[in-house]
């Protein structure tokens, strides 16, 4: 009888990562965030350039999420969807991780 072994799930692209990217940019001022294709993940940078979270790609064009701890961790997090809708739940989760850091006291609206 022959193994049954699945198919492997194909590593994203950077044209995944370029379609995250548009998605996220469409959702609000997100421009400054990156998406790059590295190690079989889509990794979603803010400003400083730091991961914040990244997708991994499950088969089916259906991709999980996890989040980037603080001590380097990646923690799980309960969200599955294609590209589109992982960009509505990164923005939804973890979008004030994904802000700009140039936020300045003048925008404030504070004239102290």
């Amino acid at each position: 009888m022959a193994s049954r072994n699945p198919a492997p799930t194909p590593a994203p692209t950077d044209d995944d990562a370029d379609q995250l990217r548009r998605e996220l940019h469409a959702l609000g001022d997100f421009s400054h965030v990156t998406v790059r294709s590295e190690r079989g993940h889509l990794i979603i940078s803010g400003d400083a350039g730091d991961p914040v979270a990244r997708l991994t790609p499950l088969g089916s064009a259906q991709f999980g999420m996890s989040f980037h701890r603080h001590t380097g961790r990646w923690e799980p997090m309960p969200f599955v969807g294609d590209l589109s809708q992982q960009a509505n739940n990164l923005v939804a989760a973890l979008g004030p991780y994904l802000q700009r850091d140039d936020f300045s006291d003048s925008k404030s609206g504070s004239d102290h």
